[in-house]
């Protein structure tokens, strides 16, 4: 579910059977949640984690966990999801999902954090998404298994289902000069519980899962391949470019797609992997060198390869985007253009360690603020940003935890007021005046 598309959604509900949602975006915007709980009064909703970062060998921040679990519970959610993944390592927040080492190490790494998330999540499924990487481990640390075989793994150590990203495997198996349907033939497909399709573009030698491009007949082949062994739910990812009638074609093309039978989600009992609440120095270590390299001054890693490094930053500018976005909620309807201005904004400064997305959003507004065509939009995102944090976008930012009333000028000389009540969640209240 995107604002974009939510009109010709809720104009035609039986487009889709169900929708997702980006569960982080409910931590932090009460109007998202209080939407996403709508949501669910006309669609099931499942709340989609991308922040968890369950592959960390350093653990899991129990406490995002904990808030992932009030959401699914809230919107009486059918399942969970969350990402076979690490987001943050050595005191970096690296802001993408980023792939582990496919060893058993890292196998044992995820079933722990698993059972450490499961302590405060509801008692339904918890799907774990594979992903696309954009830099691949050194032979040395990713040749003891397979990427089917990896996923085989999880799902016997976690006692998890998969969500299968047919776009991320087929971005994978593409830039690794693979056939993706050998590659598919590897996973556990008998423990596919839900399937994610998204669309993506080569560039420069690479094909990059963008979930903002058509999908392809190469991932709608692998759909097919999916289906003929299990009736899953599927569902199309898109972030960016959204054409509803394009989007609608392609709902029809899946569901015009044979499926041979029911299959049935459940929680199962982890096998054969110890899930005691100890950490692993290593992988930890192996994780915080890369993170650093990724977001840190000097993309030099040992082992890495440079241009994958370079590759993986640039992908990592253009997500620090799309966790701006969110929280400017005026200059997200015109993205083209407040996209452009973000790029070179945020290309002037390295990403912040901790809560970037809002230094970001800040920064984004301050610099719309000089511009005609969006002084109006960045006006209230600036006013909103200030209600809800306290510091400014050089400094940090922290959440506001006391009121709040401000105010911003708009170009025809009327005033927007702002009021904020109590608390880090209190919502914030828009009034426009002469």
């Amino acid at each position: 579910m995107r604002p974009e598309i939510a009109p010709d959604l809720l104009a035609a509900p039986s487009t889709v059977d169900f929708v997702e949602i980006v569960a982080e975006t409910c931590f932090t915007q009460r109007a998202t949640r209080r939407e996403a709980q709508a949501l669910a009064e006309v669609w099931p909703v499942v709340p989609h984690g991308v922040k968890l970062s369950l592959g960390s060998a350093e653990g899991i921040d129990l406490d995002r966990a904990r808030r992932l679990g009030e959401l699914a519970r809230e919107l009486r959610a059918p399942v969970i999801s969350e990402h076979v993944s690490f987001t943050r390592a050595g005191g970096h927040d690296i802001g993408h999902l980023t792939q582990l080492p496919r060893t058993r190490a890292a196998v044992a790494v995820v079933a722990r954090n698993v059972a450490r998330a499961r302590t405060v999540l509801p008692d339904v499924p918890l799907l774990l998404e594979n992903v696309a990487w954009s830099v691949l481990w050194p032979p040395a640390g990713d040749g003891e298994l397979s990427e089917g075989a990896f996923h085989h793994h999880v799902t016997d150590a976690t006692g998890c289902d998969l969500l299968l990203d047919v776009g991320n495997l087929y971005a994978n198996a593409v830039n690794e000069g693979r056939d993706p349907h050998e590659v598919l033939a590897g996973y556990p497909l008998d423990r596919v519980a839900m399937v994610h399709v998204a669309g993506g573009v080569a560039e420069h030698g690479f094909y990059y899962d963008t979930h903002a491009h058509a999908v392809p007949d190469g991932v709608f082949a692998l759909v097919a391949q999916v289906l003929a062994v299990r009736a899953v739910p599927v569902m199309i990812e898109r972030d960016a470019s959204f054409v509803f009638a394009g989007l609608a074609a392609e709902l029809a093309r899946l569901r015009e797609m044979p499926r041979l039978g029911a299959t049935e989600t459940s929680v199962r009992t982890p096998v054969g992997v110890d899930t005691v609440d100890t950490d692993d120095p290593q992988l930890a270590g192996a994780q915080a060198g890369l993170a650093a390299a990724l977001v840190g001054p000097s993309p030099a890693c040992d082992g890495f390869d440079p241009a994958s490094i370079q590759r993986a930053r640039d992908i990592l500018s253009r997500k620090r985007i799309d966790d701006a976005l969110p929280l400017l909620g005026q200059l997200s309807r015109v993205q083209e253009r407040t996209r452009d201005l973000a790029a070179r904004v945020l290309a002037r400064h390295a990403r912040p360690g901790g809560g970037a997305g809002p230094v970001d959003a800040w920064r984004i507004a301050e610099a719309a603020l000089g511009h005609p065509e969006l002084g109006d939009d960045a006006a209230i995102d600036h006013l909103v940003l200030r209600a809800r944090f306290t510091g400014s976008g050089d400094g940090g930012l922290r959440p506001r935890r006391t009121p709040f009333i401000g105010y911003a000028r708009l170009g025809d000389g009327r005033r927007v007021r702002a009021t904020k009540g109590f608390g880090a969640r209190a919502e914030v209240m828009l009034r426009r005046e002469r």
